[in-house]
């Protein structure tokens, strides 16, 4: 394994760790719920859901993150504000943990943001995210807002090299006046997490990978990405899913979804022995498979830096929980 020269630094939200050397704390693992056509949401705008199936996913979760070492975070995916707060509401009653307050819509992330501060849930937030397209309204929210945790996307939309997205963190890349980091820090966010934006394989998701390489060098924050995204979006995979949906001539049953199960979650490892800091792993309902194949990414990454460079991991570890 390898060491950053530059000093990494490490946050503490809501109870967990995250960042550092890799080895050094374990991977934090994010798991969505209440995702567009998600099987337990039944009105995505008034936020109803099936309470006992969300009940169970996220308490798998934090089972799982208690198994293993890992600390988990819930990404909590709104489409409204209505459906935020009371999504929001459910979700840190059944579980302690940090949450990402996530959607697609500005106006309801930032009602998001109101309503933990207004609950006094802001400890356990992380929004999600500050990017190239926040509107004017998000940015004075976030500025506004007691919240120090946020994801800071390096998607730069005209160069999705290394080189794009860490000019897009230093500088703004010619599309905002300043470097998102800056920016971020301006608007009191001091626990920065950048995740390096995945693209579909074949369109950048190497170098969504490679990036963390540089911004953990440059910038010393924790980095993470939603790998599972690029298998989700691979041609080639999708189209054998498709053609290997039902028994075939081989006499593989349901083949298809098999080898995209296992793609979809095994590329979680991918983030972690390039030495990343925290995987969004994708529906929560996968954390029985995400959390176990993590956990022992982990160990074979800190028993690495353990014998080569004398880093030692700190506690939770799946190098203490799992290694009996």
């Amino acid at each position: 394994m390898f060491l950053f020269d530059r000093e990494q630094d490490i946050y503490e939200i809501g109870g967990l760790k995250i960042g550092g050397q890799p080895g050094e704390c374990a991977t934090v693992l994010c798991g969505t719920i209440f995702y567009a056509k998600h099987y337990l949401v039944e009105d995505e705008d008034k936020g109803i859901f099936d309470k006992k199936a969300a009940e169970e996913v996220l308490n798998k979760q934090s089972e799982f993150s208690d198994l293993t070492g890992n600390p988990c975070i819930m990404q909590i995916f709104s489409e409204t504000p209505e459906a935020m707060e009371k999504e929001i509401a459910f979700c840190t009653d059944v579980c302690d943990v940090p949450f990402l307050i996530d959607s697609t819509v500005a106006e309801t992330k930032v009602a998001g943001l109101k309503y933990v501060d207004e609950v006094g849930l802001t400890g356990r937030a992380v929004y999600n995210s500050i990017n190239i397209s926040c509107t004017d309204e998000e940015i004075e929210a976030i500025k506004n807002s007691p919240i120090e945790a946020s994801i800071v996307l390096a998607f730069n939309p005209k160069d999705s090299s290394v080189a794009g997205k860490i000019d897009l963190l230093e500088t703004g890349a010619g599309t905002i006046d300043k470097g998102l980091v800056a920016l971020s820090r301006d608007l009191g966010i001091t626990k920065p997490l950048c995740d390096n934006a995945t693209l579909p394989i074949g369109a950048g998701a190497g170098s969504a990978v490679a990036a963390g390489f540089a911004v953990k060098s440059k910038f010393g924050i924790p980095v993470g990405l939603g790998i599972h995204n690029a298998p989700s979006a691979w041609t080639w995979l999708k189209k054998f899913r498709k053609e290997h949906a039902t028994k075939g001539p081989g006499g593989w049953e349901g083949l298809g979804a098999d080898v995209f199960k296992i793609c979809d979650v095994a590329s979680n490892v991918i983030p972690v022995v390039a030495g990343q800091d925290f995987v969004l792993y994708g529906p929560i309902e996968n954390a029985s498979l995400a959390f176990p194949l993590v956990g022992m990414t982990d160990m074979i990454v800190s028993e690495a830096n353990k014998a080569e460079h004398d880093i030692d991991a700190l506690e939770p570890h799946p190098l203490m929980k799992l290694g009996a």
